[in-house]
């Protein structure tokens, strides 16, 4: 009975900051006495008269949306308080209690083994075996990603400069008469990363948005039944009939706690699942064959915000980067008692510590590259991190609580899951300290410092080049010679310089979600890669800076910020903007 004590207290108290939210909101105290001048009536009143109308599932949503953000601070003075009065002091910790609240009930609901039915909201459960049927479909076809080999010459990996033009003209062939495809919304919000699934046969789109929501996007699928409902969960008014896009078929799933989703990788060696992050502090797999979404790595810190990962070919381990300078390394492969999650913290701290993008060789999974909010592009040879020791008084994780253990009716076992916590972690003054002696050199082989702040990085397929978007309004490509990386030792700054430098406007502003250039995991075709237009327009470059292709419909009414190739289709690529839809463009003759 305990356990089912504490879900209803956690209930209640939610529940009760719910009620406080709403009411705050509309400038009343549980009393009934009004905080807001009497000058303010008159809206309020005739507010009320509107609420004749059934609203019932808005007036939900918009109590569950402040719960996103917790309550908000609000002016003492308007509200009578005095600026160092007690009852201002008390107001506040009642505010914090409240958030604190919300923010436990808010975690709890993500931090178990969850079942996809179960994470998909206002969905007719037809739909919802829709969904999983589909699924079931993708993880029957296994497509594993194509990776190099060692033995891959430079003209197999198209780094001849001397058939370089032939291969461009090759590659705007493949993009010639491009034209929109399909045009849907897909998300219900801004969204922040997506990624396309390697199966031929399908248009699989998979979208991540601002509220740890999931779009899966079956674009050229056919249409789904459309049920006008009285909440309109996009935000947006309904197109006319008469300008109707190929909308495809899509389900949404609160893959995440309410926060953004950073990156999403889908399994290098089947296709058969999807790793997704979030500025929930987690990384979580979700299985097409089971149907489940599994947390594998989490921060106990909530300040802790994870802001992009990668894979290894081998789809077992997986590096992490975080906003606050931390490397943490996740490996899927070891036992329930040996498991470790390591973070070693490789910038200094303060704002411009953070690493907002990083990337795997596929050729060298040794080597990282990352992009950090100090300007620098630097690659890492992450075997020496294993060399430094862990702090002695490394944190792990508290226990999950026992209304975690269980849920009603689910056959899922939390406490067989092996915990995915932090379990080590190494200072930068130790990372510092090592990198100056000599053994340590050969962890920073190389470093490029850009004119502003370094969104993202990214290695080419075939390991040899480097892409990085800067806020200096440059898109770079380094081209590297495998050999000059076997060495352990720093390369020198004059073998270290971008071959390729591309003036792009990246000034995206507060309200779209940062340009990051992102190579297309074609390896049928010389390397290029797509990136959003501050012009509305999506445009596909050449590893060479020479630009293939920019496509643009009157239909796109705003910045297609985010931005995807499908890795099997040469032609089929995506863009995606802030009110969550989702452009699919492709060859006319395809």
């Amino acid at each position: 009975m305990d356990d089912e004590d504490n879900d209803y207290e956690l209930e209640r108290q939610k529940t009760i900051a719910e009620n406080r939210l709403l009411l705050d909101s509309l400038g009343l105290d549980p009393s009934g006495a009004s905080k807001i001048p009497h000058s303010h009536s008159k809206p309020s009143s005739t507010a009320s008269k509107t609420k004749t109308k059934p609203k019932p599932n808005p007036k939900k949503r918009k109590a569950f949306e402040a719960i996103d953000d917790g309550p908000r601070r609000r002016s003492g003075r308007l509200a009578g308080l005095e600026a160092d009065g007690e009852a201002l002091k008390i107001k506040l910790e009642e505010e914090e209690k409240e958030r604190e609240v919300l923010r436990i009930v808010s975690r709890k609901e993500r931090e178990r083994v969850m079942d996809v039915a179960k994470m998909v909201e206002d969905t007719p459960e037809d739909e919802i075996k829709d969904l999983e049927r589909y699924l079931s479909s993708i993880a029957v076809s296994s497509v594993p990603r194509r990776f190099p080999s060692t033995s891959t010459s430079a003209k197999e990996a198209y780094a001849d400069n001397d058939s370089t033009p032939a291969e461009v003209q090759r590659l705007k062939s493949a993009f010639k008469n491009m034209e929109l495809k399909a045009n849907a919304k897909v998300t219900s919000e801004r969204v922040f990363s997506m990624v396309v699934h390697p199966e031929r046969t399908k248009n699989l789109v998979l979208v991540g948005d601002k509220y740890g929501q999931l779009g899966i996007w079956d674009a050229l699928g056919p249409l789904m039944e459309k049920v006008k409902s009285e909440d309109d969960t996009a935000g947006v008014k309904e197109e006319e009939d008469g300008e109707q896009d190929h909308e495809g078929r899509v389900w949404r799933v609160q893959a995440h706690a309410r926060n953004s989703i950073t990156c999403m990788k889908v399994d290098p060696v089947n296709g058969s699942g999807l790793f997704s992050s979030s500025y929930d502090c987690s990384l979580r797999h979700l299985s097409f064959s089971t149907l489940k979404s599994t947390e594998i790595f989490a921060f106990s810190n909530e300040d802790m915000l994870v802001t992009h990962f990668d894979l290894t070919p081998s789809g077992q381990e997986a590096w992490i980067a975080d906003k606050n300078g931390g490397l943490s390394h996740c490996d899927f492969r070891e036992s329930k008692r040996e498991r470790e999650r390591r973070r070693w913290i490789v910038q200094e701290e303060g704002r411009a510590a953070k690493i907002g993008g990083l990337s795997v060789n596929p050729l060298m999974p040794h080597l990282l590259v990352t992009a950090c909010n100090d300007q620098h592009l630097r690659i890492w040879d992450v075997r020496h991190l294993t060399s430094i020791p862990a702090d002695s008084n490394s944190a792990r994780m508290p226990t999950p609580p026992p209304s975690a253990k269980r849920e009603k009716g689910s056959e899922v076992n939390v406490s067989t899951y092996p915990d995915s916590h932090v379990t080590g972690e190494t200072e930068y003054d130790k990372v510092a300290k090592y990198m100056s002696t000599s053994k340590g050199k050969g962890l920073l082989r190389a470093s490029w410092q850009h004119g502003k702040s370094c969104s993202s990085a990214y290695w080419d397929p075939w390991g040899r080049r480097v892409l990085s978007t800067s806020y200096d309004d440059k898109l770079r490509v380094w081209s590297l010679n495998p050999q000059s990386l076997l060495l352990d030792s720093p390369l020198a700054p004059s073998h270290f310089q971008p071959s390729k430098q591309i003036p792009h406007n990246c000034q995206t502003g507060r309200w779209l979600t940062i340009l990051r250039a992102q190579w297309s995991l074609n390896m049928d075709y010389m390397p290029h890669f797509t990136v959003g237009n501050m012009k509305r327009s999506l445009d596909v470059i050449a590893a060479s800076g020479e630009k293939i292709v920019s496509v643009w419909n009157e239909a796109v009414t705003a910045v297609p910020a985010v931005t995807a190739s499908h890795p099997s289709l040469v032609d089929r690529v995506v863009g995606g903007n802030t009110s969550g839809r989702i452009q699919l463009w492709g060859a006319g003759d395809s």
